[in-house]
């Protein structure tokens, strides 16, 4: 057992890094074009962080869920906070390629997760299983959870896409002589 509680923690580890690696990366792609997705990404990275830190206090039961829980609150609050104060940019066109793909990628890679997790925490296990104990639902019920908020993260990440997009289509319609909104008051003074 002990050799399983390691082994399941290794994986968990490298799964949550990998998220973490993908994420940040993803958001410094997306830094110029689309800051809300940045902004979105790197909240949820943080808050689910810190989701760690409080969850596991309490002990290992149910961290993965909670993290989860906690990363996609930081990503739609910040999202939605970067959507308000930082608008797209353009060309629109790569955006709303972005928004497709995201968007038909999040079901495959929620599923994905979703096998992942069962890999990493076989179903069944409760004595010696760390983070990966299930308590009373032997199977895998917060596993798939993760996994399905791992596919709704995604679809949230496409939403800041396409209005990301649809912000800066709006600035490539202006005419060329007027200012966006948000830089006509401030040249105004």
């Amino acid at each position: 057992m002990i050799g399983y509680a390691t082994g399941s923690q290794a994986a968990l580890l490298a799964i949550a890094v990998g998220l973490l690696a993908v994420s940040l990366s993803a958001a410094w792609l997306c830094r110029r074009h689309a800051p809300a997705v940045t902004l979105g990404l790197v909240g949820g990275a943080l808050v689910g962080l810190v989701g760690f830190v409080a969850s596991s206090a309490d002990g290992p039961r149910g961290v993965p869920q909670e993290v989860g829980i906690w990363a996609s609150l930081g990503l739609a609050v910040f999202g939605l906070l970067g959507l308000v104060i930082l608008p797209g940019r353009p060309p629109s066109s790569t955006l709303w390629r972005a928004t497709a793909a995201v968007a038909i990628a999040a079901p495959l890679v929620g599923v994905g997760g979703g096998f992942l997790m069962t890999a990493a925490c076989p179903l069944y296990v409760t004595r010696g299983a760390g983070y990966c104990f299930y308590d009373v639902d032997l199977l895998g019920g917060w596993a798939s959870a993760v996994g399905t908020m791992i596919g709704g993260d995604l679809l949230g990440i496409a939403f800041l896409f396409g209005v990301s997009a649809w912000q800066a289509r709006e600035v490539e319609r202006m005419p060329a002589g007027q200012a966006p909104l948000a830089t006509s008051s401030a040249t105004a003074r």
